[in-house]
């Protein structure tokens, strides 16, 4: 990431724009000291899709709804059973 002085900001903000509409990223110093952060904006993509992309998120391994827990106190369900068996699924 390319640092410029807020002068060069002021001087050329049509020129550095356009730099950050191609892509770049563009930190703005202060005498010296970061004080902002010029990116470009990408709205095509989910935030969700944005932090996989940026190694910042896993994608959902499975699609659809989350299975309800079993009933407690339902003596037909093994309830221990029932949380090995949605364990094993996660693991393979």
């Amino acid at each position: 990431m390319e640092r410029i002085p807020v002068r060069e900001l002021n001087q050329n903000t049509s020129a550095v724009l356009a730099r950050v509409q191609h892509g770049e990223t563009l930190e703005v110093t202060v005498s010296g000291t970061p004080v902002a952060r010029l990116v470009p904006v990408s709205g095509s993509q989910s935030v969700l899709d944005r932090m996989v992309a940026e190694g910042r998120a896993t994608p959902p391994a499975a699609s659809g709804p989350i299975p309800a827990p079993p009933v407690l106190g339902d003596p037909g369900i093994d309830t221990a059973a029932a949380l090995v068996a949605m364990r094993e699924e996660e693991r393979w």
